[in-house]
């Protein structure tokens, strides 16, 4: 089966990352709280100051709304895999009201390192439905991923998404519904209810140009799915809004220090000393 990315709308979405090359990645703006269960390979994760390291068999359960570093290592078979789905806000947010929360809320992340059978099975089970035809029932999608965060509470876990912080937040936060769009600086501001000139003046005062945030999250994106797709390279750079090949390849290549094809195996075993992470 062709892998993609499955979105419930109000639900969730889940995802299968599959890569064939060891690379580190900085600075990954991650917009939606989620459960990453890595199946092949580690991961090495630096935010908010401190590393985190998941190794195969283990979760990590990831608030949204936070930039990190991430370096995906790769196991003895030359493959780093996980399977991921997040959660819409609004429905952990839903779910934490009705329910007394008895936990204090994660910083930022937290690693499951020996999450029980049980939870693991019940992920695979609604990771495996989301991805499969027919859809499931909303409301049953619904209750499912109500039940994950039931397993996350039993692993003393309670995840959230901060409202975005800053101005440039919620520009990516905006850009992300359309993410194709050619976004004139006069349609952002627009849609942030300003004028062009407060939201130029606003996004200097955080060290931020539009045109720069517009071109990082569109690569993001594209990194996304380059990872959790088999989607060619050519669609993917149509779908963040690049009709030559070759401008999309040397914009990432900017972005992120190695082609696109790096993550489908053409490149193995790089580590960037910038990123700082070696796994």
């Amino acid at each position: 089966m062709e892998r993609t990315i499955h979105s419930y709308p109000g639900v969730g979405m889940a995802g299968h990352l599959i890569q064939h090359s060891a690379l580190c990645v900085p600075g990954i703006y991650v917009s939606r709280p989620c459960v990453i269960y890595v199946t092949q390979g580690y991961n090495v994760l630096r935010l908010q100051g401190r590393e985190l390291l998941v190794r195969e068999g283990e979760m990590l359960a990831l608030n949204g709304g936070q930039t990190m570093d991430v370096y995906n290592g790769l196991d003895e078979k030359g493959v780093y895999a996980s399977k991921a789905i997040a959660c819409d806000p609004a429905l952990l947010a839903d779910f934490g009201r009705a329910h007394t929360p008895l936990l204090p809320l994660v910083d930022a992340a937290a690693v499951i390192p020996d999450p029980a059978g049980q939870f693991t099975r019940a992920f695979d089970t609604f990771f495996d439905a989301l991805t499969e035809a027919p859809p499931l029932p909303a409301a049953i999608a619904r209750h499912r991923m109500q039940e994950q965060i039931l397993w996350l509470a039993q692993h003393g876990v309670r995840l959230h998404t901060k409202p975005p912080e800053t101005l440039s937040q919620q520009v990516r936060e905006l850009l992300l519904t359309d993410i194709a769009h050619a976004w004139p600086a006069a349609t952002v501001a627009e849609r942030l209810e300003m004028n062009e000139v407060m939201l130029r003046r606003r996004l200097a005062a955080e060290a931020e140009v539009l045109r720069n945030i517009i071109a990082d999250t569109r690569m993001t994106h594209a990194l996304h799915l380059l990872q959790n797709t088999d989607a060619a390279i050519a669609v993917i750079a149509q779908s963040v809004g690049y009709e030559s090949g070759s401008r999309f390849a040397e914009r990432f290549r900017k972005r992120f220090g190695f082609l696109p094809t790096a993550i489908r195996g053409h490149q193995r075993q790089i580590t960037f000393p910038a990123c700082g992470l070696t796994g």
